[in-house]
């Protein structure tokens, strides 16, 4: 027993217990999840609405990962990801959570996957000698009860967490009760409202239809469409969408929208102040002020709309053969620096395209203490207004050299407890939100892709899920969709980053180590003059080494 005791005490123990602590360290580790996010937009963290609903169910909730092994590069790091991630929800999930891992090399596991509606999918690869396929499997099955749900083609991990949460959600919601009206959107029609299909036969960019907005829509939504000329809105729908009308509204039906938003509902109003007329098949269109008189019913709450386009230098472009680089001034872009960085709408979101935009002038609701009002999204300070002889042609309405340029308020979001618009004395004691995104085209096919990954597309769709009492879904929907770059004033700074980012990191090892090295010898030094300062063989310095020698 004391040649053990006095062994541990000995050096010679350490290499020992070393080799110990890391064996425990990888015991430990296979049964606990840690992972330190530093991202700034918090891409490998899971959600609070996340969290809160995996750790309310209370009957047993599987997911089944189906993914094939050894995928090449990105696939592969959406494998990790998904792994990580399912990880993350079971160590903030209750215990009636679980998950199951299948091996997609066993034909018995892709029968399994094929049960539950699950397809392999073909991905392309870029090798050394050339362009190879490989079909591969990349789903999950969530198992409920009687509910399942499949999520396939998981070819990317920027809306994997948005499409299982909101998958988990709406399986469990579907036992209850207001589920319906809780994923249920109302939709106002009869005024010649953007038809929720495409249209690929249109002559005009205002005719091509809202087909893609409504499939963005669909993964969670229903969408109810209602007619005010014989219905009223119900009042157990959380929100309702008012999308680009072109005939008059008539007082009675603006009442039914006056008094939804004093009874606590929300609206999403897409409003064109300008329409497309065209006088002859032969000539280009002209631009009128709208009289569907929505523009009215905003003013009544202290929102105005002016009836003018934006233009922007700042702007989408096309580049044409013979022709150069052909900006399109009425689509402006909006980058992250014209929108709030700490609102759920618009937060990890830029370079958002708005199609004939218009001004929104929010200085009367401004006014109002019991609204809290926030732009949304604005031009560039190089833009101006054009509202007489529009012509959507590149180089047309340029700006005079008299012009007043300045960034123009396009989409404001207004929350808090509104005064009637026909009756100002009249307040709601229930909060209401109001967002208005002054056009209307901006949801149809020219601008929203079909598979809904542009940031115009998830900026509509987050407006949908804010007013919808859903605004946990925005920000994990847009993870990882905004990049982060650094101001550069000049290319002499560029060039101290760019070494800084190459080489940084080396020298400042190797100054931690210098650092570390010279450090010991002065202890060691200091132990030296403390204990044995007569002792010559330690050698602090050449001084001392030739001194040594000598003697």
């Amino acid at each position: 027993m004391k040649k053990l005791i006095e062994w541990i005490k000995s050096p010679a123990s350490d290499r020992f217990f070393l080799i110990v602590v890391i064996f425990l360290l990888n015991v430990v580790s296979v049964r606990s999840f840690v992972r330190l996010d530093l991202t700034s937009q918090k891409t490998y963290s899971l959600s609070k609405a996340s969290k809160n609903v995996v750790k309310n169910i209370e009957s047993p909730l599987s997911i089944k990962m189906f993914f094939s092994e050894d995928l090449p590069s990105p696939y592969n790091n959406v494998q990790q990801y998904l792994t990580d991630l399912l990880s993350e929800y079971k160590s903030n999930a209750s215990s009636a959570f679980s998950y199951q891992i299948y091996d997609m090399s066993k034909e018995e596991n892709q029968r399994i996957a094929q049960e539950y509606g699950l397809s392999p999918v073909q991905i392309d690869t870029v090798e050394t000698a050339g362009f190879s396929s490989k079909i591969a499997w990349m789903g999950i099955a969530i198992t409920y009860g009687d509910y399942i749900a499949s999520i396939d083609a998981l070819k990317t991990s920027a809306d994997i967490e948005y499409k299982i949460t909101t998958t988990i959600s709406k399986i469990i919601s579907a036992q209850e009760a207001d589920a319906e009206a809780m994923y249920q959107i109302g939709y106002i029609t009869g005024h010649k409202e953007y038809e929720l299909r495409s249209n690929r036969y249109a002559q005009s960019y205002f005719e091509t239809g809202a087909g893609n907005f409504r499939t963005l829509l669909s993964d969670i939504y229903s969408i109810k469409e209602i007619d005010l000329t014989h219905e009223n809105i119900p009042v157990n729908l959380n929100a309702i969408i008012i999308n680009g009308p072109k005939e008059e509204i008539p007082e009675d039906q603006l009442k039914k929208i006056d008094d939804y938003i004093m009874q606590g509902g929300n609206v999403a109003f897409f409003v064109d102040a300008l329409d497309e007329y065209f006088v002859d098949n032969d000539q280009l269109p002209i631009f009128l002020e709208n009289n569907s008189n929505i523009t009215k019913l905003l003013e009544g709450y202290g929102i105005k709309i002016d009836g003018s386009f934006v233009m922007d230098q700042k702007c989408f472009y096309q580049n044409q053969s013979g022709f150069g680089k052909q900006l399109l001034h009425w689509v402006p872009v909006i980058d992250k620096d014209s929108t709030p960085r700490k609102n759920a709408i618009t937060d990890n979101l830029g370079g958002i395209l708005l199609f004939c935009a218009s001004p929104i002038d929010i200085s009367e609701i401004e006014k109002n203490s019991d609204i809290k009002t926030t732009v949304l999204a604005k031009s560039s300070d190089e833009s101006w207004r054009a509202k007489e002889n529009i012509i959507l042609y590149p180089g047309s309405n340029l700006p005079s050299e008299n012009e007043n340029l300045k960034a123009e308020n396009l989409a404001v979001l207004a929350e808090g407890n509104f005064s009637s618009a026909f009756n100002p004395s009249v307040k709601s004691t229930l909060k209401s939100k109001i967002v208005v995104v002054s056009s209307g085209a901006s949801t149809t096919d020219v601008i929203v892709d079909s598979e809904g990954t542009s940031a115009t597309a998830l900026f509509l769709r987050n407006i949908i899920d804010y007013v919808n009492n859903n605004e946990d879904f925005c920000a994990m929907r847009t993870k990882g969709t905004r990049l982060d770059f650094i101001s550069i004033k000049n290319e002499k700074s560029a060039f101290i980053v760019k070494m800084l980012n190459e080489f940084g990191l080396a020298v400042v090892i190797i100054l931690i180590g210098f650092i570390v090295w010279r450090m010991r010898i002065a202890r060691r030094y200091i132990i030296h003059q403390k204990y044995n300062p007569e002792d010559k063989r330690f050698i602090s310095s050449k001084k001392n080494d030739k001194e040594g020698s000598e003697k």
